[in-house]
């Protein structure tokens, strides 16, 4: 029978311990990275459509309009449609091409 090397087996638990470790970290920054990426892309989304919504409010003219351009309710309702699909249109999965 030959004797345990307990030093080599401790040795090579930490070894492996280790490179679980730095492969769990590598695999947390891999999907905050691609989570910041999605974030952002959201807010800048949300902050276009934003500005899209206040356009309309700094851009007037003084001058009268001709009554067939007066903004309606579905005008209202197509641009708040628009800012919800901007801000939840992000897909969380891997895009391939």
């Amino acid at each position: 029978m030959t004797p345990i090397d307990i030093p080599t087996i401790e040795r090579q638990a930490r070894e492996l311990r280790a490179a679980e470790i730095r492969r769990l970290h590598g695999l947390f920054a891999e999907r905050s990275a691609l989570l910041l990426q999605l974030a952002t892309g959201s807010a800048l989304a949300g902050a276009r459509a934003l500005g899209e919504t206040l356009r309309p409010l700094f851009a007037w003219n003084p001058q009268t309009r001709p009554v067939s351009h007066t903004p309606s309710i579905e005008t209202a309702f197509a641009r708040l449609n628009n800012v919800v699909r901007a801000l939840f249109s992000w897909n969380p999965q891997e895009r391939r091409s």
